[in-house]
């Protein structure tokens, strides 16, 4: 492998990992299933990867420059994700059941994770960028997707890292012992970020 693209590479896997580290939907959305049960956790977060292979494919393709002279595209779009992130902040609210009677997985929850992902179309301007900042213009397809493919490997092994962490035992009896305060927490916290996301959608009216 060439030097140059090797520099790439790191440093794009660079930037992925600090995107990790920064909380966000979909570090939360996997952090909630996970204190349910660690399968619950891990396929939450593969789903939150399949949507990143998703978008990363769609970067790719060009989609970012869509959104780009379509911001109304973009726009619906991410209002849709702010309702459905508080959507699940009030579903949280009103799991008020013993944490000994709820159900040890979190209903569908590829299917949250996949949402969670695909209903935040700054992946697609984040794939998008990272290719425009670190990418040669005439780059040849294989090197694009395989960034793709390592970005999107990258994260599901970082999602799943957090998801095994957040299920450990100490943690599942911890959560067992608040469940209450904790399913609030994560509500709140949910309904915080959708607000969020709906505001600064807004912003740019």
């Amino acid at each position: 492998m060439p030097p140059d693209i090797f520099t790439t590479l790191i440093a794009i896997s660079t930037i992925n990992m600090l995107a990790w580290l920064t909380p966000g939907p979909n570090m939360l959305v996997i952090i909630s299933a996970a204190t349910q049960s660690r399968k619950a956790g891990y396929v939450t977060a593969l789903g939150v990867g399949f949507g990143g292979v998703i978008w990363g494919l769609l970067a790719v393709s060009g989609i970012a420059i869509v959104f780009e002279l379509f911001p109304k595209a973009a726009l619906i779009l991410r209002l849709f994700g702010a309702g459905y992130l508080i959507w699940l902040g009030l579903k949280a609210w009103q799991s008020t059941a013993p944490a000994a009677a709820l159900p040890r997985a979190t209903p569908a929850p590829f299917k949250t994770g996949l949402m969670v992902m695909m209903t935040n179309p700054k992946a697609v301007l984040y794939f998008g960028s990272l290719l425009t900042a670190f990418v040669p213009p005439h780059a040849p397809i294989w090197l694009l997707v395989l960034i793709v493919i390592m970005g999107s490997v990258q994260a599901t092994i970082q999602n799943l890292i957090t998801a095994s962490l957040f299920s450990a035992p100490p943690v599942q009896r911890w959560f067992k012992a608040a469940h209450r305060v904790l399913q609030r927490l994560f509500g709140t916290l949910y309904i915080v970020l959708g607000i969020g996301v709906a505001v600064d959608a807004t912003k740019k009216l």
